[in-house]
């Protein structure tokens, strides 16, 4: 694969996805913005009304959901986050847990290292994977 053929696949891959951005940025604008506040504005009025009692959450489950709307072709799908009354064994679990989680971000600190130490070493390293990214140049 010559240089010149990764810059033409290069200029494709970056004009598409420049189109896309702006036809992503329009849609944003004119669908995005208002759909999220309105998500917004449901979810809180759900959280109010279930932790009120006034609505129960099994209602909203299933061939019975209320907010299954076939006019639309569409299910608004509730996915309440519980969370327990307090629990003495839980809160021993979870303290295990903060301590493994330390336990593995340190040994990630401790590999990350060992990673930088052999690059300055000089190290040989092999390409496993290639991924891209773009970005508007401002």
């Amino acid at each position: 694969m010559t240089l010149n053929k990764l810059i033409k696949r290069s200029r494709e891959a970056a004009t598409l996805w420049k189109d896309c951005d702006e036809a992503l940025a329009a849609c944003n604008d004119t669908f995005g913005i208002p759909y999220e506040s309105a998500r917004k504005v449901l979810n809180d009025s759900l959280l109010t009304a279930v932790t009120s009692d006034e609505i129960d959450l099994d209602h909203l489950k299933g061939d019975t959901n209320p907010f299954r709307f076939e006019d639309l072709k569409v299910l608004v799908v509730v996915r309440p986050t519980l969370l327990p009354v307090p629990d003495k064994k839980l809160e021993e679990i979870e303290a295990r847990i903060e301590r493994m989680e330390l336990e593995l971000k340190l040994a990630k600190a401790k590999r990350k290292a060992r990673l930088e130490e052999l690059q300055l070493k000089g190290h040989e390293f092999i390409a496993e994977k290639i991924t891209t990214a773009f970005r508007t140049i401002k």
